[in-house]
């Protein structure tokens, strides 16, 4: 809480509380500061608390504010004398007690909320949450008020119907959000007259009970509507809407597949849509939604766990995605292929515009096939995928204009995909991530410096990999490296030649790394030209003491994993400028300030200290 003593504050002006979810009450007497101008958090009742009475007193109030406990104003008359409406509040939101039980008096809220009428000419925003009336009163949706820009309504469970929004002429943002007993929108939210003029970003979430959204077919609705957003509406399966013409961003979650084909049958332009576990969407009824998505630029599929194929073959595919650049399939358990039919001559006929490819959580793909213009491929934990390949151009070789465009590719936790196919004609690839595929056999090291573009290469915990790799062959302009957790140990890879370019290494044990214990082990792996290091999940680790003197330029270490590590060098690097340890549990708390190591890291200007078990699979690329 706030001081008692705050109330002397005499010429206080401004006082900035938001942020304070811990903040339970105003001190009574607040309202003696005449010249406060900006309160952003008003907190009714509690024991010697701000009473709502007070607020008429603060005459030069303005700007944003949050009034809070609106449940305990216990007379309408009480939230008058606030007298909000003198007040030129720029943005206002008004929040009731969000527990709803016996104990709400509704119509009193009603009369509370009526009598909270902000300034019409000031307000361009407003909030309301919470609120336990049946119905909204008529100054909210008043066309007033000329200057509200955005609008939002949430949790107010026990209204059934919504203010006439429609008329206010310069709303663009309007959230509606937890009001369960509505249960259809229609022409109590237009209003009468054109409707929506302005509205930009419309968004419907957790509708529980809405069954019907329409408007008026005779009347332009949502002209200029960019942005369109509904989450939760299990039971909304009608929806009569007109032509949305400047809608280009379509989400839709938790919903029936009847909103998602209604919405894109009358929506041209959208650019982007993003679909997530969306109720009987099968194949059929998914092939009949693709026909409208001509425009679409980026398509995202969460969680639609009754679609087998994206599409029926590649050539219906690019007659329909024709614009298509970004495709994020995920958490898609059935998905199989991406095409029910893949034809080997069809390099014609795919999508050629389709630029970024992402999988993750695909159980049932078995295999990922995609078109050679694809430059950023990202798949992960998909058990099933065995493979993955791009389609031949009529069983001919790679010409100039048929070289594949790769330049991302990240495959991460496949535990069944055995072969990387041919690396040679990548030639566009600058980063190349393959981790946690555990049964990956056969890696092609020796065409690595035909990579000319490659700058970012991570190969570990694949402890399958050819027992021969690594063998010395890097690309010719490698800066960061991420290896190890392989199935030959790296107490016998020997010298590795990497290339003067590489300044970021990052060396991974696995179970054939248990016989190292001492970091100068590693010596021989790291050239002097490193300015980072990572050290992670050698399990029998217990001294980085000796083996890093020779790094003279490095600035950043990073100790992961390595729970038997106890002894640092006296003197650590000086050119270190970060120090990162992370689930070591024998040297988190030395290097405390405690510990006994502080006094040999003080200096390094960044340190961090995680003693937590878990590491992420995926180092930041």
């Amino acid at each position: 809480m706030l001081p008692i003593n705050f109330t002397k504050l005499k010429n206080l002006r401004h006082l900035d509380i938001r942020d304070t979810p811990l903040l339970s009450k105003i001190p009574f007497g607040i309202a003696k500061l005449k010249s406060l101008q900006t309160l952003s958090k008003i907190i009714i009742g509690g024991d010697n608390g701000l009473a709502i009475t007070e607020l008429k007193d603060l005459i030069n109030l303005r700007g944003k504010t949050q009034m809070k406990g609106l449940d305990k104003v216990e007379m309408a008359m009480h939230a008058r004398e606030a007298n909000l409406s003198q007040k030129r509040l720029s943005e206002l939101e008004l929040e009731w007690c969000n527990v709803f039980n016996g104990s709400r008096k509704e119509s009193l809220e009603k009369e509370v909320l009526d009598a909270l009428k902000p300034h019409s000419d000031s307000l361009i925003k407003l909030g309301i949450v919470s609120y336990g009336g049946i119905e909204f009163p008529n100054w909210i949706g008043d066309t007033s008020y000329l200057n509200l820009i955005s609008m939002s309504l949430c949790g107010c469970k026990h209204c059934t119907s919504l203010p006439p929004l429609g008329q206010l002429p310069s709303l663009k943002e309007l959230y509606i959000e937890d009001i369960n007993e509505v249960k259809a929108i229609g022409s109590e939210l237009i209003g009468t007259g054109r409707p929506f003029r302005s509205l930009e970003v419309l968004e419907l979430r957790n509708m529980k009970k809405l069954e019907v959204w329409s408007t008026d077919i005779r009347v332009a609705s949502f002209p200029c509507l960019k942005k369109l957003v509904i989450r939760g509406c299990p039971n909304l399966v009608k929806v009569s809407l007109e032509a949305l013409p400047a809608l280009n961003i379509i989400k839709v979650s938790e919903c029936d597949s009847g909103v998602l084909r209604r919405l894109v049958q009358v929506s041209s332009s959208v650019k982007e849509l993003k679909i997530e576990s969306i109720l009987g969407l099968s194949d059929v009824v998914w092939r009949g939604v693709i026909e409208y998505l001509g425009a679409v630029e980026s398509l995202n599929i969460i969680r639609c766990n009754e679609i087998r194929y994206l599409w029926e073959s590649e050539a219906k595919a690019s007659k329909a995605l024709i614009k298509l650049r970004k495709l994020y399939v995920g958490e898609c358990q059935n998905m199989a292929r991406l095409g029910e039919k893949e034809e080997e001559d069809c390099g014609s006929n795919l999508i050629t515009t389709l630029r970024t490819l992402r999988i993750w959580y695909c159980k049932s793909m078995e295999h990922c096939r995609y078109p050679n213009n694809i430059e950023d491929l990202y798949i992960s934990d998909s058990n099933s995928i065995t493979s993955v390949s791009f389609p031949t151009t009529g069983g001919q070789k790679f010409n100039n204009t048929s070289i594949p465009k790769l330049q991302y590719v990240m495959l991460i936790a496949l535990p069944n995909l055995t072969t990387i196919i041919e690396l040679s004609h990548f030639i566009h690839l600058t980063i190349l991530l393959i981790c946690s595929c555990s049964n990956m056999e056969s890696f092609p090291d020796h065409e690595l410096p035909n990579l000319t573009s490659l700058t970012h290469l991570g190969i570990y915990n694949c402890p399958s990999a050819d027992a021969s790799f690594p063998r010395g062959f890097w690309p010719p302009k490698l800066q960061t490296l991420h290896i190890g957790g392989l199935k030959k140990p790296i107490l016998e890879w020997g010298p590795q030649n990497f290339p003067t370019s590489l300044v970021n290494l990052t060396l991974f044990g696995g179970p054939s790394d248990n016989d190292v214990s001492r970091c100068s082990q590693l010596s021989h792996l790291l050239p002097p030209s490193l300015t980072s290091l990572g050290i992670v999940g050698f399990k029998k680790l217990k001294s980085v003491s000796e083996g890093l003197q020779h790094l003279t330029s490095l600035q950043h270490l990073f100790l992961g994993g390595c729970s038997e590590v106890r002894h640092l060098p006296e003197i650590l690097l000086p050119s270190l400028l970060s120090f990162k340890i992370k689930a070591c549990r024998n040297l988190g708390g030395s290097c405390s300030r405690r510990g006994s190591y502080w006094s040999r890291i003080s200096h390094i200007p960044h340190i961090s200290i995680e003693d937590i078990d878990m590491l992420s699979r995926e180092m930041d690329y």
